[in-house]
């Protein structure tokens, strides 16, 4: 069971350190700083006393649910040999085992984990989050990384400088998190048991998954069809380069990606192409619980419309055909320069009070089940009023992505949506409604 590791009532922080920049002060003050409820020990055999707490040695360190290791690699088995009669666990953040080249420091670090029956985390990874019990046990300071929103979205990666990247955008998207799992070279704590934690947590409601290779594909499948949760899945090591990069990064077997690719298609899980589609698509599942086939799409420049027609068929989907109620519906609300097809075309002197009408209709619309909204607030008649209008329709029950490429004025329109996922063009918004296919 890996509830030790997101909800321990006590942590030993082995490497913390007197220079404020170095990876264990870091981690320690956002322990501190980050409100965590528990008990914190700093362990450093060279320090008296950190930001007012005692400093203890690996031998004289009281019982702690969780040991953190943030020093160099071939003291880690020593350390937590000396500790491990007073350890629940251990999380291995410290880099340079097996991912370069040194399998005998896997080896030794395993033997002592054996020895004294301890789960190991990592190593070579950022770390861990709870947003719902003030827990940041990363080693980046939180000035850099700021804890993102609570919310029901759980994600696990392989690279912890893609996740941090990821929970840094995650706030700026207004991505609500739940738990956080940097897992590196899984060592002992393996891809698949956290994928069956994150599935049996209740604080979790859609899953994230950056992955570069399986450590044992049969269980992660047998873990993903017991499993009832929509997943979001980002692959990288999909070329001959990217799989080597891998290997050196973190030690993983990337595989065959037309292989993974089939059997994410097979568990119906979501696959993004990007750091942003899998971000916004993350969002999107965790806001809708529909699948998209069939896409509206509502435009107030043709040129976009036509963008986002090619990107919804690009992928596979389909431009749905509106049903004659409301195509007839339409047709008595706007002047006859609107195109009332799909898309609906409300042209350049379009209003919020257009988009709204065009919104409720498709929303209605039993052949719609996803709809893409292009705004372009270059135009005089929309303000950020239009904000408001979409947002209104947050709680509907059909997947909605808005278009607004950035600009002098229209950037900080687009700052005030934070209920729908936003994109700055047609075949991003596209990409994201295909995740959810």
């Amino acid at each position: 069971m890996l509830d030790i590791f997101f909800n321990p009532k006590s942590i030993a922080v082995f490497g913390a350190s007197r220079s404020l920049d170095k990876p264990g002060r870091v981690l320690l003050r956002n322990l501190i700083h980050g409100e965590f409820g528990g008990e914190v020990y700093p362990v450093n055999p060279n320090i008296k006393e950190l930001d007012g707490l005692r400093v203890y040695t690996a031998k004289n360190v009281p019982k702690s649910d969780l040991g953190i290791f943030v020093i160099p690699a071939d003291k880690v088995s020593g350390a937590l040999d000396e500790a491990g009669p007073r350890l629940k666990s251990a999380l291995i953040l410290s880099g340079g085992f097996g991912e370069s080249g040194r399998t005998d420091l896997d080896a030794a670090l395993l033997k002592v984990a054996k020895k004294h029956n301890i789960r190991i985390f990592g190593p070579n990874c950022l770390g861990l989050m709870n947003t719902h019990k003030n827990l940041n046990v990363t080693f980046l300071p939180a000035s850099r990384l700021p804890t993102p929103p609570i919310g029901d979205v759980s994600i696990l990666s392989q690279s912890g400088a893609t996740i941090a990247s990821v929970l840094d955008w995650a706030g700026e998207v207004k991505l609500g998190i739940s738990k956080v799992a940097s897992y590196g070279n899984q060592l002992d704590v393996s891809d698949y048991e956290i994928l069956d934690y994150f599935m049996k947590d209740k604080e979790t409601k859609v899953i994230g998954f950056y992955v570069e290779g399986l450590k044992d594909g049969k269980e992660l499948i047998r873990v993903a069809r017991a499993g009832k949760k929509p997943v979001i899945v980002l692959k990288a090591g999909k070329t001959s380069a990217g799989i080597k990069a891998a290997k050196s990064h973190t030690g993983a077997l990337a595989g065959n990606y037309k292989v993974f690719e089939g059997v994410v298609t097979q568990l119906g899980w979501g696959m993004a192409q990007g750091p942003e589609e899998f971000l916004l698509a993350l969002k999107a599942r965790s806001i809708w619980k529909k699948k998209v086939h069939r896409v509206g799409i509502i435009t107030c420049g043709g040129g976009f419309g036509v963008m986002a027609s090619d990107g919804v068929e690009a992928l596979d989907m389909k431009i749905a055909k509106l049903s004659e109620e409301t195509v007839s519906g339409l047709s008595e609300k706007f002047p006859e320069r609107v195109s009332v097809a799909n898309p609906i075309d409300l042209t350049g002197d379009a209003t919020p009070e257009m988009f709204a009408i065009s919104m409720e209709a498709l929303i209605k619309d039993d052949e719609v089940d996803g709809i893409i909204v292009v705004i372009l607030m270059q135009l005089p008649r929309l303000n950020s009023e239009i904000v408001d209008v979409l947002q209104g329709f947050a709680e509907e029950d059909k997947p909605i992505v808005i278009v607004s490429p950035p600009g002098a004025y229209a950037s900080g329109i687009n700052s005030l949506f934070d209920k729908l996922p936003l994109v700055s063009s047609p075949e991003k918004a596209a990409a994201v409604l295909s995740v959810l296919e």
